[in-house]
């Protein structure tokens, strides 16, 4: 008997076991040939915003659940008798009626408000439903402009899913009233509590530790925003206001009212093949949107451009208030300390600059090494020239500690134009009606300044120097609108998440699941290619023994986790059916093929199938990112317990997209930011070769497990064999790559020999050395994602020498006896 897969679903209950098999056992409902149903995720509503946004139609398809003793073959029902769309679309926007935010806000109450921005006032209001405490947003102005601002930050973050940013809700609209429902922030914004005064309020300043936490988190919200979504989103406004507080004091950023995003596009260079360059579809425009003090130089020009280096100079302000207690313009200190970057730009010139340090905090709760370096941070984050400035991958990762070294030297500040120039009519400076008149436009406006810095990190690769943003005030093409109403596209503003799709529509999508529309075999069931509607290019997941307790199970996990999360290379979910019996998961689809099938699939030696070395080093750097923020950037700890190559999903530019969510083990974050399971039943679920040893004995999902299986892919990327393959004498690559690294043979000869030593030696050593760090017996010897993410960013020294050392023979088989003794037994039934 030949196996081309080997799939383990072990749970604690055998029981659980016994209607499992692979290929299924029974026929598909419908005639056409075998079925392999596919599963989804979504529930579904679609914002329409008419003539003046007055109407909102919002859909949400339920499934209704039955008596177990009734059967019906048209409709699936949970095994927990939970009404699917409210598990899967628990946690997406939705329409709320204005009574519910009516009632939760007193009335809108004075004495409910939580502050007031530029379009109008937030309150905090109480849900009556469920007791939820939520921040009302509501846009007191009216007009197209005012409309668009509503719209323009309801698109912006309806699909936003990251730890850091504030999380949106739902909507409403009641007459001429627009209302966002946002959580809420029980310590509201950064400002009122780093500028707040004990003698004031009897309250401690902010400790130093929180502050470090606060500066992470933004810079990952700007991350993400930037090169983690596939939708480049520049917020333009970034300032201590819209930096919101949860109860622990986490950073969340919110206000995406002058928001606007870029499509990626992406393009390899010749020169760098690991490097790939980001580009961006680009309209013109010539409107400044932020705020003073926080705008970076460059926006006051006649003809200015917002690119993320606009969001990189607003941060570095923000890590300027930060670390110094102070406001970017503050009228009531003396002239030469009111423009707070002014300032610490001359306390850097003489080598001053700690004095900008807080004073209020205390003596000896802090590093002075360590405040010099988030001075410094925000300095060159503010650089007058934005080519100059690093971007938000490269701030994290030296904020996250990955980047060692020195940072780069600033420069003189004296040759760089002021930020504003002050200009004084009077020999006074005590007013505040004086100073206030000083301030002028910034002299950035016609300098132009050429300052040489040399940065650790040869890639600051974001948005290109041209690219522009979308304004509110222009549409899609940089053509006025109307201000009529009547003439407004009925179509511009859509929120559309994932929902259950009709049965007969799918059919008509994939031809009734032709053979000639299947595109490969994924975990439990087969994929199916078509267009929905004509236009949207889909996969269908169709999933087999539809009656399996354990299968069920999973289909449902897969539509609840893939829903919640949002990342440029994880799989978009467009729906899911389970209409006549079947379970079905539609995704977004545009793939080339899995990446299993360029590296094992192939019919010769050459050829154009051949996956080029450039494309195999963007495809692990890719599938780090996504893992790194499944793992450590979503509200919750994901475990994907299904990293393997037949999960990694190509597009035709080979970009990866991780998908196969079946198995994944949502861990929730305590209050000291551990992980607690959610599901205390430990079973062993998982692809044979990938699992790690400590997994399959103990069945605990943790993210070391995900790096063992991380890692098994690099070695099959690097060497092109599969992680297990019982037709070679070494049926595991670990055990193979484990001998190579014992008997000391040329890593050179693990190569994938259709390459034809075609590719980057030093990447090909990396990637290798750090397959085998990952697949460590022994997961304490293993790297985190983060660091994983940093070695293949080039950061490597310490990796080198942290991850040396070697596992012996007999420990490595004393930690893999459970996969040996299986490679045994099944070698003796005769299967290959």
């Amino acid at each position: 008997m030949k196996v081309n897969r080997l799939c383990f679903i072990l749970p604690a209950d055998f029981n659980e076991i016994a209607p499992l098999g692979y290929p299924p056992v029974e026929k598909p409902v419908k005639k056409e040939g075998k079925k392999h149903p596919y599963r989804d995720c979504g529930a579904h509503f679609v914002g329409f915003i008419g003539d003046s946004l007055r109407r909102f139609y919002g859909s949400r398809c339920l499934l209704h659940c039955a008596n177990p003793r009734r059967q019906q073959s048209s409709v699936f029902h949970d095994l927990e008798g939970v009404q699917m769309s409210e598990k899967v679309g628990g946690d997406n926007p939705r329409i709320f009626s204005y009574a519910e935010v009516y009632i939760g806000s007193k009335g809108f109450c004075q004495d409910e408000i939580l502050g007031s921005g530029g379009f109008g006032r937030v309150y905090k209001a109480v849900l009556p439903s469920d007791g939820t405490v939520v921040a009302v947003k509501c846009l007191a102005e009216k007009g197209e402009r005012f409309e668009k601002t509503f719209a323009a930050e309801l698109v912006a973050v309806a699909h936003l899913r990251h730890r850091n940013l504030v999380r949106l809700r739902g909507w409403c609209v009641h007459e001429d009233q627009l209302l966002l429902v946002y959580d809420y922030m029980p310590n509201r914004s950064l400002d009122r509590v780093l500028f707040r005064r004990p003698e004031n309020t009897g309250a401690p300043p902010l400790n130093w530790d929180r502050r470090r936490k606060i500066v992470r988190g933004l810079a990952a919200a700007l991350f993400y925003l930037h090169e983690q979504l596939e939708t480049q989103i520049i917020h333009r406004d970034v300032k201590t206001s819209n930096v919101m507080l949860d109860s622990q004091y986490n950073a969340r950023l919110g206000d995406f009212g002058l928001a606007r995003w870029l499509e990626h596009e992406l393009e390899y260079q010749i020169r760098t093949p690991a490097t790939k360059r980001h580009q961006f579809r680009l309209v013109d425009t010539t409107r400044i949107g932020g705020t003073i003090g926080y705008l970076p130089p460059e926006s006051f020009q006649k003809r200015s451009v917002a690119t993320t280096k606009s969001d990189v100079f607003s941060f570095g302000v923000v890590v300027l208030e930060v670390v110094s207690g102070r406001r970017a313009v503050d009228l009531t200190f003396p002239d030469e300390q009111i423009i707070l970057l002014d300032w610490i730009r001359r306390l850097s010139d003489e080598d001053k600059l700690l004095q900008a340090g807080d004073s209020q905090l205390i003596d000896g709760s802090y590093k002075l090494a360590d405040m010099e370096r988030f001075l410094h941070i925000g300095l060159l984050c503010t650089l007058h020239n934005p080519l100059l400035r690093p971007n938000m991958k490269w701030v994290v990762e030296v904020l996250s500690g990955n980047i060692s070294g020195k940072l780069p030297t600033l420069p003189s500040f004296e040759s760089h134009p002021l930020y504003i120039s002050l200009s004084s009519s009077s020999n006074t400076s005590g007013s505040k009606s004086t100073a206030s008149s000083r301030l002028s436009t910034a002299t950035a406006t016609t300098s132009s300044v050429n300052i040489t810095v040399s940065f650790a990190s040869s890639d600051y690769v974001t948005a290109t120097e041209e690219t522009i943003y979308e304004t509110a005030e222009f549409g899609v093409n940089g053509s006025n609108l109307s201000t009529s109403s009547s003439r407004r596209p009925t179509n511009f503003f859509m929120v559309d998440t994932p929902r259950e799709i009709p049965f007969k529509e799918l059919i008509v999508a994939t031809d009734n699941f032709a053979e000639s529309r299947r595109v490969a075999e994924l975990d439990f069931g087969t994929a199916y290619q078509g267009f929905l509607d004509n236009r949207h290019h889909i996969l269908v997941k169709r999933l087999g023994m539809t009656k399996c307790p354990a299968l069920r199970t999973r289909f449902s996990s897969e539509l609840q986790n893939l829903a919640r999360l949002c990342h440029r290379n994880l799989v978009q979910l467009r729906g899911w059916c389970t209409e006549q019996g079947e379970m079905l998961v539609v995704y977004d689809y545009s793939a080339n093929q899995l990446l299993s099938h360029l590296l094992f699939h192939h019919n010769n030696i050459t050829g154009s199938s051949i996956l080029q070395w450039r494309h195999r080093y963007n495809i692990i750097k890719s599938l780090a990112s996504a893992i790194l923020y499944l793992h450590e950037e979503w509200d919750e700890q994901v475990i994907h317990r299904n990293i393997t190559s037949s999960a990694i999903i190509l597009d035709p530019d080979m970009n990866p997209r991780l998908s196969s969510f079946a198995l994944a083990e949502f861990l929730t974050r305590n209050d000291h930011g551990h992980h607690a399971a959610t599901n205390k039943n430990k079973s062993v679920r998982g692809i044979f070769g990938y699992m790690s040893p400590e997994y399959i004995e103990s069945g605990e999902a943790t993210a070391m497990a995900d790096v063992y299986s991380f890692g098994v892919v690099v070695l099959e990327v690097v060497s092109g064999y599969m992680a297990a393959d019982f037709r070679q004498p070494e049926v595991l690559l670990v055990k193979r790559v484990h001998n190579f690294e014992t008997r000391k043979r040329p890593f050179e000869e693990l190569v994938d020999i259709r390459l034809k030593e075609e590719y980057n030696t030093e990447e090909f050593l990396r990637l290798t050395k750090l397959g085998i760090a990952c697949t460590r017996s022994d997961p304490k010897l293993r790297p985190t994602i983060r660091q994983i993410v940093s070695i293949l960013d080039g950061n490597d020294k310490s990796f080198m020498e942290e991850w040396q050392r070697k596992e012996g023979s007999e420990e490595w088989k004393e930690r893999n006896a459970c996969s040996l003794s299986l490679v045994r037994r099944i070698h003796a039934l005769g299967l290959h």
